[in-house]
C-alpha cells in the first residue's frame, strides 16, 4: 500500500476524505492526517516513505503552499484541494512538487481518476522506469510538452492524454494552457488539425476521406464544417484554387 497524509484545518471534512473514500481499493492507506501544515510537516520528516501528502490549501500555522514549498522529498506526491475560488491562486503558486488539483466538494470521479492516475506512476517508479516530473519547471515547459504531443499525435490527441503526461488533472491543464497561451486545449487542436489538413489537400492525389482520418475525424463532414469554419472556405474551394480568409487565428499557417 502506498502511503498517503491529509491535512485540513476543518475537522468534518477531513473525517469525510478518509473515511468515505475507498483508498485501500486503490492500493493506498491513509497512515496519518493533521489540521496544519506544521504537523504535516514534522511527521513527514520523521516519516520518510510517505508517498502522497493531501492538502487544503488556505490553513492557519502554515497554508498548503507553504507546506509544499518546505518539502525536502522531492519524491513525494502533493495534490490540493480547495474551494474554487483558490483555483487561479493556487495555479500561480504551485511551484514545488504539487501533481493535481481537486475542487472542493470533491466528487468521487475526480478523486478516483487522479489516484489512478497517481498510482500508475508510483508503481512505474517501484519498477525503475520512473522519470519525475519536474513541477517546479517553468510554466513554458509545460505548455511546450502539451503542444508537441498535439504537433505529434493531432489524430487522437485528447486533453485527458495531455494532462498524464504533464501529471496535471485534465480541469486544471484546460484552465492553466487557457491562461498561459490565449488559447483553449481544444482550440490549439483544431488549429493543428486544420493546418495539417490544409497540407494534405495540396496533394491532389490524397482522397479527402483519408485526409479526414489522419487528421481525427470519422466523418468528413465534420472536417468541412470546421475547415470552412476555420478558413472561411471549404476543402473543396482551397483545391479549386480559391484563397482562404486571412484571420488573426489562421494567419500564421498562410504566411
Amino acid at each position: 500500500m502506498y502511503q498517503v497524509i491529509i491535512v485540513d484545518d476543518e475537522p468534518r471534512i477531513l473525517e469525510g476524505i478518509i473515511h468515505l473514500f475507498p483508498w485501500n481499493n486503490f492500493g493506498f492507506e491513509v497512515v496519518a492526517s493533521f489540521t496544519n501544515g506544521k504537523e504535516a510537516l514534522e511527521y513527514i520528516n520523521a516519516h520518510p516513505q510517505v508517498d502522497i501528502v493531501m492538502t487544503d490549501i488556505q490553513m492557519p500555522v502554515m497554508t498548503g503552499i507553504e507546506l509544499s514549498q518546505k518539502l525536502k522529498n522531492e519524491d513525494i506526491i502533493v495534490i490540493f484541494f480547495s474551494a474554487y475560488q483558490d483555483f487561479e491562486y493556487a495555479r500561480a503558486a504551485i511551484i514545488n512538487h504539487v501533481t493535481d488539483y481537486l475542487i472542493k466538494p470533491m466528487k468521487y470521479d475526480a478523486m478516483s481518476a487522479c489516484f489512478e492516475r497517481i498510482r500508475k506512476t508510483l508503481d512505474e517508479r517501484e519498477k525503475g522506469h520512473y522519470l519525475p516530473y519536474e513541477a517546479n519547471a517553468d510554466e513554458a515547459d509545460y505548455v511546450t510538452i502539451v503542444k508537441n504531443y498535439i504537433k505529434s499525435d493531432y489524430k487522437t490527441a485528447t486533453l485527458e492524454a495531455a494532462a498524464s503526461l504533464v501529471h496535471y488533472s485534465p480541469a486544471y491543464l484546460s484552465s492553466a494552457f487557457k491562461t498561459d497561451t490565449g488559447v483553449s486545449f481544444s482550440r490549439y487542436l483544431l488549429q493543428v488539425r486544420m493546418e495539417q489538413a490544409m497540407q494534405m489537400l495540396s496533394d491532389r492525389s490524397v482522397k479527402f476521406y483519408e485526409i479526414a482520418d489522419a487528421v481525427g475525424y470519422l466523418n468528413p463532414k465534420n472536417l468541412t464544417r470546421n475547415f470552412k469554419e476555420y478558413y472561411g472556405i471549404t476543402p473543396q474551394e482551397f483545391r479549386a484554387g480559391k484563397q482562404p480568409e486571412v484571420t488573426p487565428e489562421n494567419r500564421g499557417s498562410l504566411s
